[in-house]
């Protein structure tokens, strides 16, 4: 059962394998040489969703700083399991956020002490979405109808992950309640708000432009601080009375007990890639901050994240 739910667990989750070296490098000399082999970098989801696009980008000057060819290939299918397990042994692990919440949800037996943080690398903030045609003009057009008629109006959220915190973020802030519908992936939600099978759903940037510019979404709020220039007449939750604020980051992890000395390597090489200016060029076209932290920063971000998700999630019902 313990192993059925770390196949289940690894969702949004990108598996680097062909890194045999990374579990017999136990002195100083071999951990200098690393890399040693090309790498190959599975994303356990379908081609063209942002986790794949935005880790395709970075790959690209990641290469050039290990001085190794990486080589992605998507293994779609049972919500990211089945990728996850083809890629499996000694690898590293790049995730986000749902790392903590699907401990804290009940869905897998481990959490980020189970790895050792790199580095944290972006950051994309989440949307509040629907199709153009649905009657919600502003979040106060929302908040007002959940008030009157609560579960009224639907939000689609991969369930246990960083999507469902939007909702739960939403309703902790203002006090009234979505009916949350499952769905995994960004893609598909998408596709449910199309075809208006859902009335809401969690999105970002590189996600949802493509369906903003042909006037098929509209966005009524972003999950920043402060507005961001890539969609600058998005007002956010905040402007809006919901004092929530949320985004989607993805960081590289290493197996517990990996050298320090690799650890070092990587998140160096990880660095140079967000200090470069056409890599965050490229990220701030799809709306994506470059949100570089190392080992040590990335560890405390981390546990601060896990303590407020916690928080969130007992207020919310969803724990104990």
């Amino acid at each position: 059962m313990k192993q059925l739910k770390k196949k289940l667990f690894l969702v949004f989750v990108l598996l680097v394998s062909s890194i045999t070296a990374l579990a017999g490098c136990s002195s100083s000399g071999e951990s200098a040489e690393y890399p040693q082999k090309n790498i190959k970098l599975i994303v356990p989801w379908g081609a063209g969703g942002d986790t794949d696009v935005i880790n395709r980008i970075a790959a690209k000057y990641l290469e050039d700083e290990l001085g190794a060819k990486i080589t992605i290939q998507n293994i779609g299918g049972g919500s990211g399991a089945i990728g996850a397990q083809e890629a499996m042994g000694y690898t590293l692990l790049a995730g986000h956020d749902s790392i903590g919440i699907s401990k804290l949800m009940g869905k897998a037996d481990f959490d980020y002490s189970a790895f050792e943080p790199v580095s944290l690398l972006t950051s994309a903030p989440q949307l509040i979405a629907t199709h153009v045609d649905n009657p919600w003009d502003s979040m106060q057009d929302v908040v007002d109808q959940l008030k009157d008629d609560p579960e009224s109006i639907s939000f689609g959220a991969s369930v246990g992950s960083t999507s469902h915190i939007v909702p739960l973020g939403i309703q902790d802030t203002a006090d009234v309640k979505f009916n949350i519908v499952g769905y995994n992936g960004t893609a598909k939600r998408t596709q449910a708000l199309l075809g208006q099978h859902l009335d809401f759903g969690a999105t970002t940037i590189p996600a949802a432009q493509e369906y903003m510019k042909a006037n098929q979404l509209k966005i009524l709020g972003i999950a920043t601080e402060e507005r961001t220039p890539a969609l600058p007449d998005v007002p956010t939750l905040k402007e809006q009375g919901i004092d929530f604020t949320n985004a989607t980051n993805r960081g590289i992890f290493a197996p517990e007990g990996t050298p320090e000395e690799i650890i070092k390597t990587l998140s160096d090489a990880i660095g140079k890639v967000a200090e470069n200016p056409e890599f965050i060029k490229e990220m701030e076209e799809m709306g994506v901050e470059v949100k570089y932290m190392n080992n040590k920063d990335y560890s405390k971000h981390l546990e601060n994240d896990v303590d407020y998700l916690g928080g969130l999630l007992e207020r919310q019902g969803v724990t104990d």
